[in-house]
């Protein structure tokens, strides 16, 4: 079978402004044959954050290879593999009570066997883009207050960048209470097409229009990453990490 191929994807994970990193990325190198990729941003406070998203990451990457998923799977796939990373959550919390509150967000990118296609899953405000030649064509929906707020038109875009409760997310991975995996399938894709997967940190300094700018067929990854990085460097206040993905042929 053919499978769709990418280019050699391109991550960043920086501390940024904060004491430690609570974000983490899977893979920590990729090559052109990876299929799976995650960003995970925890939440908790150094040692707890930290842990949180590196359980994510591990045991949902863990679960994909124990049940291998060649094609487009069902949500129901989806949520056995949440349920084992928050049951792996739970048994750490037995073990190490003082770990109690840490929880993490999870964005992620199956790349399908089937030609044209990928999965993409998602709780918290960790998001990811699909873009062809400067226009987003999809965005996840934030978990969170301020989209929830967003939705009702109690605020503005423009409000929402800079709102004292953007931070406040409605959805988390903690293995206390159960939580719900949103899932999407995206099909028809072309050549050049980008997907990016990034925390909240990203988005401090760079909006929807200016994420399209950035993403053009002639532009190489590299330089799109340098520009994002540059965006981030020194003006965000929080952690900051994304992975970029260019289909490559189909």
């Amino acid at each position: 079978m053919k499978k769709m191929e990418i280019q050699l994807p391109v991550r960043c994970n920086e501390i940024g402004s904060r004491e430690s990193n609570e974000d983490t990325i899977y893979p920590a190198i990729p090559t052109k044959d990876s299929r799976l990729f995650m960003v995970c941003d925890g939440v908790g406070g150094q040692a707890k954050g930290e842990l949180a998203s590196r359980l994510v990451c591990n045991e949902m990457a863990s679960f994909i290879k124990d049940n291998p998923s060649r094609g487009v799977q069902d949500p129901a796939y989806w949520s056995k593999a949440l349920e084992f990373v928050e049951n792996t959550f739970r048994e750490h919390l037995r073990n190490f009570p003082e770990s109690k509150g840490m929880a993490s967000t999870l964005s992620l990118l199956y790349i399908s066997d089937q030609v044209g296609k990928v999965q993409i899953a998602w709780l918290g405000d960790s998001r990811i883009y699909h873009i062809r030649d400067g226009e987003v064509l999809y965005r996840t929906k934030d978990h969170s207050v301020v989209e929830a707020m967003l939705d009702m038109g109690e605020i503005t875009p423009r409000e929402a960048r800079n709102h004292p409760k953007r931070h406040i997310i409605t959805r988390a991975i903690n293995g206390l209470n159960p939580s719900k995996v949103d899932v999407k399938t995206i099909e028809n894709l072309q050549e050049n097409d980008f997907f990016m997967l990034c925390s909240d940190g990203i988005l401090e300094n760079i909006d929807e229009e200016k994420i399209g700018k950035l993403f053009k067929k002639e532009i190489p990854v590299e330089k799109i990453s340098a520009m994002i990085t540059a965006e981030a460097k020194g003006n965000t206040k929080d952690n900051y990490s994304f992975y970029l993905i260019k289909i490559d042929k189909i």
